[in-house]
């Protein structure tokens, strides 16, 4: 008789975000696979039952719960290594565990340069929402905004610079969508993963969407969406950058943006958190008209795409 555990099949998913980009990258990651199972990516050191996953997405907040334990059989693909635990990240205890279980798909060249720098056998793979199905129904009005600019300034100056970017023809035109919430942590799996879908749902409906998030702009252009990225506020942050090598190559970018204290240095600071940019308004660039009727979409990630399908299918089946 055979008495070997079965194996469930699962994605991760990430119960303390404020970002629902990532329930997004979980969603992505679940269409692949039937009934998944979703383990907590900041815990999979403590998972206990014979699990495969799809190691997709950001990691990790909390570096000290990695690698995940023995019970785990993942599959590296779309994977991205920040910067904020790089030393834990690349520990030969963990470099030792990504050997175990190469070749590691990276969603960016920023990690697969990492990987091939500790001699890991690696490959850029993209970022898994491009695997999102593609919308062919009835398309909406809807010119959405999608937390442009950088969360990391203030709101007030956030606003302030984002409605001033706006010619005044469409001012009245733009709907402001963030992905952005603490309360996104209160809520249960069902209900995130569903929010996720109805996101992406009206993302797919649009006419065109805005953003500076990588986890909007990539769904975008995976169902057919035109799609601008606004790369604005990023110039003075390397580490934020880090993650775009690779994928910013997608989509249609515009970057001759400029406003007042945007840098990280003391005074720009100050001079935000005072409000001077509501003195200096004039000095904010806006976006051209033209650019709001902007239809172009893309195919030249369908290679990574089918390439993506077929090496989680392969996983799930082996």
């Amino acid at each position: 008789m055979n008495t070997e555990p079965s194996m469930q099949n699962g994605v991760v998913f990430f119960q303390e975000s404020t970002n629902i980009g990532d329930d997004i990258q979980t969603y992505a990651a679940s269409l692949h696979i039937d009934n998944p199972a979703y383990l907590e990516r900041e815990r999979l050191d403590q998972v206990k039952e014979k699990s495969k996953i799809i190691c997709n997405g950001w990691f990790m907040e909390d570096a000290n719960h990695w690698p995940p334990s023995d019970a785990i059989h993942p599959l590296f693909i779309s994977f991205h290594i920040s910067t904020k635990n790089i030393d834990l990240m690349t520990s030969k205890k963990a470099i030792d565990y990504y050997k175990k279980y190469e070749p590691i798909g990276c969603r960016d060249y920023h990690t697969l340069t990492i990987m091939k720098k500790h001699k890991v056998k690696s490959y850029f793979s993209g970022c898994l929402t491009l695997t999102l199905p593609k919308y062919s129904g009835t398309k909406s009005n809807e010119i959405l905004f999608v937390d442009v600019l950088r969360t990391n300034y203030t709101k007030n100056y956030r606003d302030t610079i984002v409605k001033n970017i706006i010619p005044e023809s469409y001012q009245n035109k733009v709907t402001y969508i963030s992905h952005i919430t603490n309360d996104l942590k209160l809520l249960d799996k069902k209900t995130r993963i569903k929010q996720a879908k109805n996101l992406l749902d009206r993302y797919a409906k649009a006419k065109i969407v805005f953003t500076s998030l990588i986890h909007c702009a990539l769904p975008c252009v995976a169902m057919g969406t035109p799609v601008v990225f606004i790369d604005f506020g990023f110039n003075n942050d390397k580490a934020k950058r880090d993650r775009f090598n690779g994928i910013i190559d997608l989509f249609k970018i515009e970057s001759n943006l400029k406003a007042p204290y945007m840098d990280r240095n003391l005074s720009s600071k100050l001079f935000r958190g005072l409000r001077f940019i509501h003195l200096n308004k004039k000095n904010i660039n806006q976006l051209s008209e033209e650019l709001f009727e902007y239809t172009e979409t893309t195919e030249k990630h369908l290679l990574m795409v089918n390439s993506m399908k077929a090496t989680i299918k392969e996983f799930y089946n082996s």
